[in-house]
């Protein structure tokens, strides 16, 4: 079963940067990718008000979603968006599903 990582953030205004995984992240997705435990993922999902973004990860398993988070990189990817997020009154939430 397929698992879905959603990262959902609402900014302030538009002159509000969003949150955006660096390289690095990008390319750790990419290598999940290429081995197949990542289906697919989309960074750059933007509402028409330009004030949410949405991020969805598609993992081939629970498993390869539990092994990807405890990555070293990923887990200071995710300290730096609450961080940010915070300094920069971004709203965001994280929603999961098993599919």
């Amino acid at each position: 079963m397929s698992y879905i990582r959603y990262i959902k953030q609402t900014r302030p205004n538009t002159a509000v940067a969003f949150f955006s995984p660096s390289v690095e992240v990008i390319a750790k997705l990419d290598e999940y990718k290429a081995s197949g435990k990542i289906e697919s993922y989309t960074l750059d999902t933007i509402s028409t008000d330009q004030l949410n973004k949405e991020i969805k990860i598609v993992f081939n398993s629970l498993d390869s979603f539990d092994e990807f988070m405890i990555e070293k990189l990923i887990i200071a990817s995710a300290s730096e968006r609450v961080k940010y997020c915070a300094n920069n009154s971004i709203s965001y939430s994280l929603e999961d599903n098993l599919i």
